[in-house]
C-alpha cells in the first residue's frame, strides 16, 4: 500500500497519495489517487498541480520520477465532510528493484515504501490454451473505458417555462481520448489533454399532443485544453485560468428545408478576478470561425456573429450568475442567457446535492431551427453539473 499524508494546518483539506495494495511490477505504469479530504464545516476550492516531482531511491542508486494527472489538476471543489479524487500516474524505471522508498519535497515533504515485484522462475511448459481470448474482469473492463477518463463539459440541465416548448434540458460530458497507460502520451504529454466532447440540448413541447421535441441540437467536438489555475490562492486580482481550442459540429440532424448544420474552429480563454473561496468573476469568450458549408442556414453569422462572450460572478461552492451573451455581425441582432444558480441538498432522504437554475433567454436562436428568430422565455428547474 502507497500512502503519502500531506502536512497542512488542521483547518485546510487533507490529501493522501494512495496507490496499488500489492507489489507493482517493473517498469509499468504505476498508478496513484489523490484523495482531498475537507473535514471542516465549510466547502473548500483549492488547486491541486498537474505534474510534480518525486525521487526513488533503493539506499544505493536514485532516479527522478514525474507524478503525472493524465486528467490533468486544476481547480478542486470539495463539500464540508466530503472528498474529491484525482489520478496520478508515475513509470517505475525498469532498472528498480525490490524495496524503494519514494520521496516527495514539493509541495510538500513525505517518505513512503515501495514493494516491487519479484522476477518469477521461468514456468514449465503448459498445455496450449484452448481460448486465447485475453481473460478480463468486469471491474478492470469498466475501469479501462471508463475510470479517469469521463469529465463535466458544459452544464447538464432539465428546465420548465409556461411559453411555447416550454420544457429545455441539456446533457453534456467530455472525454480524454489517451489512458493513462498510453506510450504515445509518454511520448508526446500534450496528448493527454486530447478531449471529445459532446453536448446535446433539447426544446420540448411538453404540453402538446404526445409532447414532441420541437428542435434538438447535436454538437460533437474534439478539443485540446490546458485548466491549469495561476496564483488560485493569491488574494485577488487577475489570474489565468487556461485555455480550450477545438473543432465543433452542430446540426438539428434534420434534412431538408427544415435542416441546420454548421463547423466552427474556437479558441477560449479564461481569466478570473478575486478569490475561488469567495466573491469572484470569470470571464471566457469564445472566439469562433465557421469552416463549412452554410447553405442550410446561410445568414447564420449575421444572427451569431463570432465571438461568444460568457461572464460568471459567484462565491466559492455558492450561488453564481452566469450570462452568456452574443452578439450578430451588424451589431442589431445576437442574444443574451442570463443562468442563477442556487445550491441545495437534500441531505435526510436522497444524500442529493444538486443545483436551482433559473434561466432567462432574450434574443435570436434559442434553437438551431430559429436561428433568425426572436424570442424571450423564464425557465426554472434543476441543473446537475453548471
Amino acid at each position: 500500500m502507497l500512502l503519502l499524508l500531506f502536512a497542512v494546518p488542521a483547518h485546510a483539506v487533507v490529501f493522501n497519495l494512495a496507490g496499488p495494495p500489492d507489489p507493482v511490477k517493473i517498469g509499468s505504469e504505476v498508478a496513484l489517487n489523490l484523495l482531498i479530504l475537507n473535514p471542516g464545516a465549510e466547502a473548500a476550492s483549492l488547486t491541486v498541480p498537474e505534474v510534480f516531482s518525486a525521487e526513488l531511491s533503493d539506499g544505493t542508486q536514485r532516479w527522478v520520477v514525474e507524478l503525472r494527472a493524465p486528467a490533468m489538476g486544476g481547480l478542486v471543489g470539495v463539500d464540508a465532510g466530503g472528498f474529491a479524487v484525482r489520478e496520478y500516474v508515475f513509470t517505475l524505471p525498469e532498472d528498480a528493484r525490490n524495496r524503494l522508498v519514494l520521496a516527495v519535497e514539493s509541495p510538500v515533504v513525505a517518505k513512503v515504501a515501495l514493494e516491487v515485484q519479484a522476477i518469477a522462475p521461468i514456468a514449465a511448459a503448459r498445455p496450449p490454451l484452448t481460448n486465447f481470448a485475453p481473460q478480463r474482469t468486469a471491474e478492470a473492463s469498466i475501469k479501462r473505458a471508463f475510470a479517469g477518463r469521463f469529465g463535466a463539459h458544459d452544464p447538464i440541465y432539465i428546465i420548465y417555462g409556461n411559453e411555447d416548448r416550454g420544457a429545455k434540458f441539456q446533457f453534456s460530458f467530455k472525454y480524454r481520448i489517451l489512458g493513462a497507460d498510453a506510450k504515445l502520451g509518454e511520448r508526446v504529454p500534450a496528448l493527454r489533454r486530447l478531449y471529445f466532447g459532446y453536448t446535446q440540448r433539447s426544446l420540448w413541447d411538453i404540453d402538446a399532443d404526445s409532447s414532441p421535441f420541437y428542435d434538438t441540437s447535436y454538437l460533437p467536438e474534439l478539443m485540446f485544453e490546458s485548466q491549469n489555475v495561476l496564483d488560485a490562492d493569491s488574494p485577488g486580482g487577475f489570474k489565468w485560468m487556461g485555455y480550450q481550442a477545438g473543432l465543433r459540429h452542430e446540426s438539428n440532424g434534420r434534412s431538408g428545408p427544415t435542416s441546420r448544420s454548421m463547423n466552427t474552429v474556437y479558441f477560449r480563454p479564461g481569466v478570473a478576478f478575486g478569490r475561488f473561496d469567495s466573491w469572484h468573476v470569470i470571464l471566457a469568450p469564445r472566439i469562433s470561425h465557421y469552416i463549412s458549408d452554410l447553405s442550410n442556414n446561410p445568414d447564420i453569422k449575421r444572427y451569431r456573429g463570432n465571438v461568444e462572450m460568457q461572464a460568471i460572478l459567484g462565491y466559492d461552492d455558492g450561488p453564481s450568475l452566469v450570462l452568456t451573451s452574443r452578439l450578430g455581425r451588424d451589431g442589431d441582432k445576437g442574444s443574451l442567457q442570463a443562468d442563477l444558480n442556487i445550491p441545495v441538498k437534500f441531505d435526510r432522504m436522497f444524500d442529493f446535492a444538486t443545483y436551482v437554475l433559473v434561466q432567462y433567454w432574450q434574443g435570436y436562436g434559442e434553437s438551431l431551427l430559429d436561428y433568425n428568430v426572436e424570442s424571450s422565455a423564464v425557465r426554472i428547474g434543476f441543473s446537475l453539473v453548471r
